[in-house]
């Protein structure tokens, strides 16, 4: 009960569009079909008490023997129907052709011989010797080594008995027809999301691509935020203690971090209008995605939740073709902030190339100017001299010989360029640092620039 009242809270106060309230998981509703199919089992005589006999009929082994332990005499299996939203359930007993009881169950006169009625209905006398169900017999046959002969020859004629339910089917094809409309409100919603993504790359191309002089502001103030938000990992973390998705709490709290450091950041500030227009479509952005996981996750939630009662009120096990079911269900198995985050980091985060991607792997700072060998390795000029004056031939990364055989031939000018554009206050540094090295070089480590007193 506290979960209904608490879902129904928290559909009213996220704000979430009208559209996506009325899709939602009809928890209410679902609890008022697991009603009616207990109500129909307990009519049938199936008890949740004779179905958990059913199910493991025995607490007896305790010493843990699981020879001594029955089979189990009944399944309950989640099967698409011919309809996209039609999600059958079905309840089979293994059955005894002979007596149309249970195999190995322990169970009241009443149940009894309702499921020899059934049996009865289902499979006239003439029809009983042919019908049996290879996949029933695997399963009364299992553990049966150390059994007599005569339960052996019992089980070996086993076969598989329908029970005919209507109850649990609404249930089940609420609850597909609902995840469908929900999956369709994801697709739209990314859809959206990744046309957004794309326009927001537009403008703030744009905004790095102005004048000069406004151009390397804006460059670096862009590399600041982007830098924030890759180190927060608002919505995917790849540290080893807590890997994979965050939930929408923890989402919800990394993205304030990162609005909250934006706001403290001189830097940004400085944008022109055009700057803060795009920065602020994409703070909307990343809410928007937050928004879109809250719901997912609600949902999600109502959905387990609601299995859970449908087995604890019925005791017919649904939860254990749960797995299945989640792999088939697009709402349920995918996950929207994944497929958008890489939307935003393909689209918009490469916009602006970030230093840590472009450093030496010997000096850690900007790799100028580059130079890559055969071996594809790249490293900055300075170190590749130090490297052959040392006489070192192996690379540092592969070990393979050929330092020594590097010339200027094999200084790479495209990523010189795009170095030049991307960095120019780094490159500008370690271009002073390169002559200054290569002056000590000729000088002795006692040279230091001239100064005028």
């Amino acid at each position: 009960m506290k979960f209904a009242h608490d879902y129904v809270q928290i559909l009213d106060a996220e704000n979430y569009p009208e559209q996506w309230v009325k899709s939602a998981i009809s928890y209410r509703q679902l609890k008022k079909c697991i009603k009616r199919v207990r109500k129909e089992l307990l009519a049938l005589g199936l008890h949740p008490e004779v179905l958990n006999v059913l199910w493991r009929p025995t607490d007896l082994s305790a010493s843990g023997n699981d020879e001594d332990r029955p089979t189990a005499g009944f399944q309950y299996t989640l099967k698409d129907g011919t309809s996209t939203s039609t999600l059958v359930p079905k309840l089979t007993f293994v059955i005894d052709p002979r007596d149309g009881t249970p195999v190995d169950a322990f169970l009241s006169d009443e149940t009894l011989q309702l499921l020899r009625q059934l049996d009865r209905d289902l499979f006239p006398p003439d029809e009983k010797t042919e019908s049996v169900a290879a996949s029933s017999i695997d399963i009364a046959r299992n553990n049966l080594s150390n059994r007599s002969d005569a339960d052996i020859a019992r089980n070996s004629m086993c076969r598989s008995v329908e029970i005919p339910l209507f109850s649990d089917l609404e249930f089940f094809h609420i609850l597909k027809t609902e995840l469908a409309a929900l999956d369709d409100i994801r697709e739209k919603e990314q859809a959206q999301l990744s046309r957004q993504v794309v326009s927001l790359r537009q403008d703030i191309g744009r905004t790095v691509n102005s004048s000069f002089s406004r151009r390397e502001s804006a460059l670096y103030t862009w590399r600041e935020i982007f830098r924030l938000y890759i180190e927060l990992q608002i919505f995917f973390s790849t540290d080893e203690a807590d890997s994979g998705p965050r939930s929408a709490e923890v989402a919800q709290h990394q993205l304030e971090k990162f609005q909250a450091a934006l706001k403290d950041d001189l830097r940004v500030k400085k944008l022109n209008k055009a700057g803060r227009a795009a920065l602020v479509n994409f703070l909307t952005l990343n809410q928007t995605l937050l928004l879109n996981l809250r719901f997912q996750e609600i949902n999600r939630t109502a959905v387990r939740k609601i299995l859970k009662k449908f087995d604890k009120h019925t005791a017919l096990r649904a939860r254990a073709a749960y797995p299945e079911f989640v792999t088939t269900e697009p709402f349920l198995a995918q996950s929207m902030a994944k497929a958008v985050c890489h939307s935003i980091s393909e689209e918009i985060l490469s916009i602006i190339p970030q230093l840590d991607d472009y450093l030496c792997p010997i000096c850690f700072s900007i790799t100028f100017k580059p130079v890559r060998l055969r071996c594809n390795h790249v490293f900055c000029i300075r170190c590749l001299v130090i490297m052959q004056r040392a006489r070192q031939n192996q690379c540092a990364l592969c070990r393979e010989g050929v330092v020594m055989e590097a010339t200027g031939d094999n200084l790479d000018q495209n990523l010189l360029a795009f170095l030049r554009m991307a960095f120019p206050k780094e490159t500008r540094i370690k271009q002073k640092e390169n002559e200054r090295a290569a002056t000590m070089d000729l000088y002795g480590r006692s040279y230091d620039a001239c100064s005028v007193m």
